[in-house]
């Protein structure tokens, strides 16, 4: 009898275990979807949410001086005065006329040039400037950020060892393949030379399949520039090099496409 009991209890204790992990497994993925992008504020880059300014205190009104009035002096009875004999007058002496001075020549003032302000470090057209960095291609040539100005961005930062950014490939393949003539799609790999390299990137892309571009961050720049704390990341930056939204997390087609209205399509 004690042994049925036994493994009736084991049996209640595996079966709840099993519904604790399938729990605990959705949660986790659930944690990996970014299901909305998030606007980049317009107070500085990187910024999300709704920016919000310290309201100035109004100034403190200063006080008027109070005016004390000064009390009248009393007048004293002025003394008359004696009266002296009044000595004879003693001849002037004759002046030469003194030469006038000449007047000199006051500089007229120099006028100060206002510097014209330059568009490109004025903040309020400047805070969402999308930083440039430098990347390369698998044959080691050069690539910069802003070599793409003047064309709307996709830039996405992953690794093959990574499975939420294995997972959003298929979806960046898709759209690629729909918007990759009118949008530059900038999938940067983080190269650290010891848990990716270059081969293993590339043999990753290669035996997927995929055909979008792959930049490699081999010096760190893109990521340091970024701040990149986790993976996939994904900018959507418009044709003037605006930063217009980003997603931390595997994209949805949903946020996606809310990414791809934002930069009017």
């Amino acid at each position: 009898m004690n042994k049925y009991i036994k493994l009736i209890i084991g049996a209640v204790a595996l079966a709840a275990l099993l519904v604790g992990s399938s729990v605990l497994y959705k949660n986790l993925a659930a944690g990996y979807k970014a299901d909305n992008l998030k606007p980049i504020g317009a107070q500085g880059q990187f910024a999300t949410g709704t920016d919000s300014l310290e309201e100035t205190p109004e100034p403190t009104p200063e006080s008027t001086p109070t005016m004390t009035a000064v009390p009248e002096e009393t007048s004293e009875p002025t003394p008359e005065p004696t009266l002296e004999p009044t000595p004879e007058p003693t001849p002037e002496p004759t002046l030469e006329p003194t030469p006038e001075p000449t007047p000199e020549e006051t500089p007229e003032p120099t006028p100060q040039t206002t510097p014209t302000p330059d568009p490109t470090n004025n903040p309020d057209t400047n805070v969402n400037k999308a930083p440039d960095f430098t990347v390369y291609t698998a044959t080691g040539d050069e690539v910069h950020l802003s070599d793409f100005v003047g064309k709307p961005v996709i830039l996405n930062f992953w690794a093959s060892w990574c499975g939420p950014c294995k997972s959003e490939m298929p979806l960046f393949q898709e759209m690629y393949d729909t918007y990759g003539e009118e949008i530059a799609f900038v999938v940067v790999n983080l190269t650290d030379g010891y848990s990716e390299t270059v081969e293993t990137a590339q043999a990753y892309i290669d035996e997927a399949g995929y055909t979008f571009p792959v930049y490699f961050d081999t010096d760190q720049d893109a990521a340091y520039t970024y701040y990149v704390m986790s993976i996939p990341t994904t900018y959507f930056i418009d044709a003037e090099g605006n930063m217009i939204a980003y997603g931390q997390g595997a994209l949805s087609e949903e946020s996606f496409k809310q990414g791809l209205s934002m930069l009017g399509f």
